[in-house]
């Protein structure tokens, strides 16, 4: 397998990372820098992710690296999520209208809840079992700038809704449905767990995703991907967090993605804020 200079250059980082643990613990500004955020204020984040490549549910959408900007902001349990991508080729005969530009920005609305939560709000009893589920649902409008493909791809609409669980391993599902011209559904089951190092901040984070796609984006039904990913996040100056990541999609089904897909390792770096 190939190792570009890009992936070069996240796997040094990753190394830098685990190498400074104490050096990065020692960066926590006392007191922060900025004021203490009122609880009528919404959370927000901000961050910025390099990547060796971008894979979608299997699906290679761009061999060269990109740059993956999210925003979001949340409030009373609703999440409103702007996503880009841009290509960083920088080979204009390679990958016709995919040079140096936006290639997919998305628009999110998300709405969680716990049931913990939401029973003491309402003051009403539960099951104990239920007070660490959360259950999740939204809608995605997709668009694709600057890609040369058929009219009709040039934007999409998805809705879906999932459940996770706060237990060991956090076994999570979501359903995605397209209700536009990628008509289909996409059931994604996780699994994950998070190593936390208390007296640094850092974390260590590894998790397994499987999907099966019912003709969405194909005409086929069956199993799609599986996922295997690890990241570590290291917090620095109270409200940024660095996190390199690598991942390695496996294709379970070639015929379901008509042989356009195969297996990917891929990682990046991740620069995030949040307040």
């Amino acid at each position: 397998m190939k190792i570009t200079k890009f992936m070069f250059g996240v796997t040094i980082t990753a190394m830098l990372c685990f190498g400074s643990l104490t050096a990065f613990a020692v960066l926590d500004v006392e007191g922060g820098w900025l004021p203490e955020k009122p609880e009528v204020l919404p959370e927000i984040s901000i961050s910025d992710t390099f990547s060796t490549k971008y894979i979608w549910r299997g699906w290679n959408l761009g061999d060269e690296p990109v740059m993956q900007t999210d925003v979001s902001i949340s409030t009373h349990g609703f999440t409103f999520d702007f996503w880009t991508n841009y290509t960083m080729n920088d080979e204009k005969s390679r990958n016709a209208g995919r040079y140096q530009e936006f290639t997919e920005i998305d628009y999110s609305l998300d709405y969680t809840f716990n049931f913990g939560e939401m029973s003491e709000v309402l003051g009403a009893d539960s099951p104990d079992i239920l007070d660490q589920l959360s259950v999740s649902s939204g809608y995605t409008y997709y668009t694709f700038p600057n890609v040369d493909w058929d009219s009709k791809f040039f934007d999409s609409h998805e809705v879906y809704m999932g459940a996770a669980y706060n237990c060991f391993l956090q076994p999570s599902f979501t359903w995605y449905s397209d209700i536009d011209d990628g008509r289909g559904s996409y059931y994604l089951f996780g699994i994950g767990h998070t190593f936390d190092f208390k007296d640094s901040g850092m974390s260590v984070g590894v998790g397994l995703t499987t999907g099966i796609i019912d003709e969405q984006w194909t005409d086929k039904t069956g199993w799609a991907d599986m996922v295997f990913s690890g990241a570590v996040s290291v917090p620095i100056f109270n409200y940024f967090v660095i996190t390199p990541s690598v991942a390695y999609s496996l294709i379970l089904d070639r015929e379901v993605y008509g042989d356009a897909s195969e297996n990917e390792f891929y990682g990046g770096i991740s620069i995030g804020f949040a307040y």
